[in-house]
């Protein structure tokens, strides 16, 4: 029988071929999260946005644009304030274009990691694209978004049917995550209960109501109905590197 001899550089290189080899899952993984960024486009600037009807009860503050396409009401302004408004006209049809793409966008994303639990709460998670163990999703206590590893990155999560955040709950964002570039990408309705805290986009595909004093940093669409105010402040980001 007859064995081949390796000299040392022969060894070398297939050492060296070996740790390419190794090294290529890892390429696909950061392959597959540097897809194209979900952007708002005409939505960008806009605190909430239906196509039904926005409905406010009290003092609410929208630093941003509201409006409605195709419904044609908006109750409740004043007392309630936003920066613009548009009711059934071009720039809320150009808005919630904007929105149903970037909805759209979201679905297709591929995820990236599935949580183990349906609730948010007590959770620190880097920029990806989630989903839950449920069809439902909900956050109770502080959800932190960290952008240590890419402050640019964006958080989509998918989220079948309901979201709901608890009163009172957070999001918090650290090492330089941008609200804008959260995505709450929603199958139903969501619900937003009393002093919640929130940031991020939530794109609906039904309704979202929000319960006395809860807050947010992004936008709201409601694709096919309606939104609900009761003295919340909303704040649409002017500015989103991605």
């Amino acid at each position: 029988m007859q064995f081949t001899t390796l000299n040392a550089g022969k060894l070398a290189t297939i050492a060296l071929l070996a740790q390419f080899t190794v090294a290529l899952p890892s390429v696909e993984v950061e392959k597959r999260q540097t897809t194209p960024a979900i952007l708002m486009g005409a939505a960008a600037g806009w605190g909430a946005i239906a196509a039904s009807t926005i409905t406010n009860v009290g003092n609410t503050i929208v630093m941003g644009s509201c409006g409605t396409w195709p419904g044609s009401e908006m109750t409740g302004f004043p007392p309630g304030f936003c920066t613009t408004t548009s009711i059934a006209g071009t720039p809320a049809s150009n808005a919630e274009a904007a929105c149903l793409k970037a909805y759209n966008n979201a679905v297709a994303k591929v995820p990236t990691a599935a949580l183990p639990a349906s609730d948010l709460g007590g959770v620190t998670l880097p920029p990806g694209v989630y989903t839950f163990p449920t069809s439902a999703a909900t956050l109770t206590g502080i959800l932190t978004l960290d952008g240590a590893r890419n402050p640019r990155g964006q958080w989509i999560f998918q989220i079948t049917t309901t979201f709901g955040a608890s009163a009172a709950s957070q999001i918090l964002t650290i090492n330089g995550a941008q609200a804008c570039n959260v995505y709450f990408i929603v199958g139903s309705s969501a619900t937003i209960e009393a002093g919640a805290q929130l940031v991020g986009n939530i794109l609906a595909y039904t309704s979202i109501a929000a319960s006395d004093a809860a807050s947010n940093n992004g936008s709201w669409c409601a694709l096919n109905g309606e939104v609900t105010l009761i003295n919340n402040a909303l704040t649409a980001p002017s500015v989103c590197l991605t």
